[in-house]
């Protein structure tokens, strides 16, 4: 079992939209949270399966988030 780190948003229409970031980005979208993130839970299983099909090295969770202030 694999582990990503995702970020979930929803857009001013009300969609919503979910993405790992990293070696390989991943984006996943839906009408709702739960709909964006069980997409980009197959699009990450989809990925897996191409790199393991290829010989591939899978991808490591090497991601680093901050919070940075700026002036506005």
């Amino acid at each position: 079992m694999a582990k990503f780190t995702a970020m979930v948003e929803q857009a001013e229409d009300g969609s919503w939209t979910a993405s790992v970031l990293g070696e390989h980005t991943v984006l996943g979208t839906g009408n709702t949270k739960e709909e964006a993130v069980e997409d980009l839970r197959n699009g990450i299983q989809g990925l897996l399966e191409y790199l393991k099909e290829k010989g591939l090295p899978l991808p490591t969770q090497a991601t680093e988030y901050m919070t940075l202030e700026v002036a506005a």
